[in-house]
């Protein structure tokens, strides 16, 4: 059986620079075209189409007070793979989990102690505007799955598997070279959304 194609994506950080950037644009004290808003793109590319709700002018993230244990328990880790730990992270700036914890989300990474791989997790509980925003850039960028969650999106960039879901206010994104198609990031994906409740 062939192997599945897969569709590469641009980094999800440029996603999330480029809705940041448009924020900020909504906040100068120049007046805007039309009101104050700035809209996101349409899904269906079609410009006669429903256009997607307004961004609000800063997006608003909610706290959240799950620890990284909390979210994937080290017994769901050991059944994924018994070489992943939980480690120390400091999210590189402009990349999703440093995001997410502008949010006042979470940011977690399990490495593996053979091969060095990591396994990124990232909570962030948003505004109605900023998951809007986030869904049409995972929409644009890459691959809707059924796989996980109310609404996902699944991707590679270069040797790193992407994927992005959206429960309700909660936008959950898991990276990591071990994910190489949908599937392979269920057990952590889902371990997430039950902790999330």
């Amino acid at each position: 059986m062939p192997p599945a194609t897969r569709r590469t994506i641009a980094p999800v950080g440029i996603a999330i620079a480029a809705i940041t950037l448009a924020l900020l644009v909504g906040c100068t004290p120049e007046p805007a075209p039309s009101e104050t808003d700035l809209q996101g793109p349409n899904p269906s590319g079609d410009p006669s189409g429903e256009p997607a709700p307004t961004l609000t002018a800063q997006p608003v993230g909610t706290p959240i007070d799950f620890t990284c244990d909390e979210l994937v328990s080290p017994d769901t880790v050991y059944q994924y793979n018994p070489n992943f730990v939980l480690v120390d992270y400091e999210p590189s700036d402009g990349s999703v989990a440093a995001s997410a914890l502008e949010y006042s989300g979470v940011a977690c990474r399990w490495q593996n102690q053979t091969s060095g791989d990591n396994i990124d997790i990232s909570v962030a509980n948003l505004d109605a505007d900023t998951l809007t925003a986030l869904k049409n850039a995972a929409f644009e960028d890459s691959e809707m799955v059924p796989t996980y969650g109310e609404e996902a999106y699944f991707g590679l960039n270069g040797q790193v598997g992407s994927a992005q879901v959206f429960q309700g206010p909660y936008w959950i994104v898991a990276e990591s070279p071990a994910f190489f198609e949908p599937g392979d990031a269920t057990v952590i994906v889902e371990s997430v959304i039950a902790a999330l409740g």
